[in-house]
């Protein structure tokens, strides 16, 4: 059995951050003065992309998913074999498997079994997740060519955030080790984007995942993970932000953040940009998840993905029931978001001498 106070975190963490990635949707190309002009003077209060108040998430919480797949196989490679090593490459194909379900193109060569492989496992056969929402050019360009990228040997030179969106099942399935998870974000988040800010926000959004899965208090865990950060000199436009989120946070103190606030961070199209807006909307509504969300998309920007990345953190941190149940009870695919996010807190099923035959057809080795 799983540890209930585990289960609630791991599954608020995912649900939290399904829930501000579907309010940003409707969004995230509008200016605030749009915004307001069409939402009214307070922006979006709830889900107003589809008729009866229901929300639907985008590319930012599908690819989460397919990290976690990737992440809970390699897992169970691991147990069943008694060694890793493969993590990368297992989670690359996970992201193929996305791609797939995105019926775009893929232009790399040939791989032995390759079909075979991104018809494994259950998520690539979940009809709601073979949906285009909005998917960054630079995840469907960079997994198109079939070439994982690294830090060493970079794939591009993109600092999109689509790499931070994606990475919070890293900080948690790696909660026991915090400095392996800033590690493992850096190189799953390598694997698309090659530019140092945009794979150390990666990084340093796993470890702090890491940190508030064992409940550590959100501006300390900061502060620890900043300490990682520091030992890369490639790191100074992400810690410039991180430092600019906690500044301005005790400048606001219990006042209402507002647009103006959040576009002293930027608007959000990179990592560390997104980073500091989500680490800001946290750090003023550390145990409100609704005022810290809606702060996090109402701004000029990538709503969907700092409202996304937010709701990751507040999620975590209050719990599954500390997310309004209206928001939980609307949103399209609950129940798919809410089991993966069990999966990870389980980790893994069976043993190596007695293996699960309903988990190795969810997660397979490979």
């Amino acid at each position: 059995m799983v540890n209930e106070d585990k289960l609630t975190d791991y599954q608020g963490c995912l649900i939290g951050g399904a829930v501000g990635d579907s309010l940003g949707a409707p969004i995230e190309f509008l200016s605030v003065d749009q915004i307001t002009q069409k939402y009214g003077v307070h922006g979006v209060q709830d889900y107003v992309e589809f008729e009866g108040g229901v929300g639907e998430f985008t590319d930012d919480t599908q690819m989460l998913l397919f990290t976690a797949e990737g992440l809970l196989r390699s897992k169970h490679r691991a147990m069943l074999k008694g060694i890793g090593g493969s993590l990368h490459q297992i989670t690359y194909s996970s992201y193929l498997r996305w791609l797939k379900t995105q019926d775009y193109p893929y232009f790399g060569k040939s791989q032995h079994n390759l079909s075979s492989q991104l018809e494994s496992g259950w998520l690539v056969h979940i009809p709601e997740l073979a949906t285009r929402r909005y998917p960054g050019n630079t995840c469907l360009e960079s997994l198109s060519q079939g070439i994982q990228g690294t830090v060493k040997n970079p794939v591009n030179n993109s600092k999109g955030c689509g790499t931070i969106m994606r990475i919070a099942p890293v900080g948690l399935i790696f909660s026991d080790d915090v400095q392996l998870a800033f590690e493992e974000g850096v190189n799953l988040s390598a694997l698309t984007h090659g530019h140092p800010s945009a794979y150390l926000s990666g990084g340093f959004f796993s470890g702090l995942i890491a940190c508030l899965a064992n409940r550590k208090p959100l501006r300390e865990s900061i502060y620890e993970i900043i300490e990682i950060l520091e030992g890369w000199k490639e790191g100074i436009e992400v810690k410039e932000a991180v430092l600019k989120a906690l500044s301005k946070s005790e400048e606001v103190g219990f006042e209402k953040l507002t647009s103006n606030d959040i576009s002293e961070i930027g608007a959000g199209w990179v990592a560390e940009e997104a980073l500091g807006i989500a680490l800001l909307c946290a750090l003023r509504y550390d145990h409100d998840f609704k005022g810290g969300v809606l702060a996090a998309i109402n701004h000029s920007g990538d709503s969907d993905s700092t409202g996304s990345i937010t709701g990751n953190i507040l999620g975590l941190i209050n719990g599954l029931k500390g997310i309004p149940a209206q928001w939980r009870e609307n949103l399209k695919s609950y129940e798919l978001v809410l089991q993966v996010g069990e999966d990870l807190a389980i980790g893994v099923k069976g043993n190596q001498h007695n293996p699960n035959d309903g988990w190795w057809d969810k997660y397979p080795g490979f």
